[in-house]
């Protein structure tokens, strides 16, 4: 990714290295754990072919020996045909775990690449595909996951919508206990929802963030699991006036909030 080696690097020794997503487990019952994004942008002339390459040879030989890094994703914007936005996800256990993650990961470059002007020219090349500007931020995960289920041997692409909520500085009383509900009897027995993870602001530019990730089968799911939503919403408050009602007191805790969708890549994926 352009220049992502030296900001990954750099990301993690200075605070973290990103956080990802999705299959991801919990320590300990309620216990967090880190959600790392960094956010890459692909330069001019893309090549996705030699893109993948590269990066599949990176993957296998560091990212993917790294046991401390227990999820990884990269996303792929979902309408974008010139490659323009890449989400690279990460979960980690805790902050300990980030600083002995990026020691191994020196040691395994080391091993892989050991000749240095290989390893210069792996690197250039990898830098090659991404323009420099870039963001990092930093989460940690709620108490409200849905977890995905993958089963052995699973290796597939889904489809990724996520939902930056910029929190308000005021709300509805009931607010919280709504969104509980919410998740709890809508979310969670949603099957066209295949998994969702809330993420809470840690460090990045906006403590005010909250984010959404919703993961289906495919974009065209992505739209029935709204319908789907409505349906099981009406179950709970078949009347419409309290319906809208407790929407409006779940989203007086949202300030404003915009959606995106992305791919994962399946040969990235851990």
């Amino acid at each position: 990714m352009k220049l992502r080696s030296l900001f990954l690097s750099l990301f993690f020794i200075i605070f973290v290295y990103i956080e990802a997503i999705l299959a991801q487990e919990v320590k300990e019952e309620n216990e967090p754990v880190y959600i790392t994004v960094t956010t890459l942008h692909g330069a001019d002339d893309f090549d996705i072919d030699a893109w993948k390459e590269v990066e599949e040879e990176y993957f296998e030989k560091v990212t993917s020996k790294i046991d401390l890094i227990r999820s990884h994703e990269v996303l792929m914007s979902y309408f974008s045909p010139s490659y323009s936005e890449f989400k690279v996800i990460n979960v980690i256990n805790s902050w300990e775990d980030i600083m002995l993650i990026n020691e191994m990961r020196s040691v395994l470059i080391e091993e892989a690449w050991p000749d240095e002007a290989e390893r210069k020219a792996f690197f250039e090349k990898q830098n090659s595909f991404y323009k420099s500007k870039h963001s990092d931020e930093i989460y940690l995960t709620s108490d409200f996951s849905k977890k995905l289920v993958k089963e052995p041997g699973q290796n597939r692409p889904f489809t990724f919508m996520i939902k930056t909520n910029i929190l308000s500085d005021t709300e509805d009383e009931d607010s919280y206990a709504n969104y509980k509900t919410y998740v709890e009897e809508v979310v969670r027995k949603n099957h066209k929802i295949l998994a969702y993870y809330p993420f809470n602001h840690f460090w990045g530019a906006d403590s005010r963030e909250f984010i959404e990730i919703f993961v289906s089968d495919s974009f065209s799911e992505v739209e029935k699991a709204h319908y789907e939503n409505n349906a099981l919403l009406s179950k709970i408050f078949p009347d419409e006036e309290e319906r809208k009602q407790f929407l409006s007191s779940m989203y007086s805790a949202v300030d404003s909030q915009k959606s995106a969708f992305y791919k994962n890549v399946p040969s990235l994926s851990k």
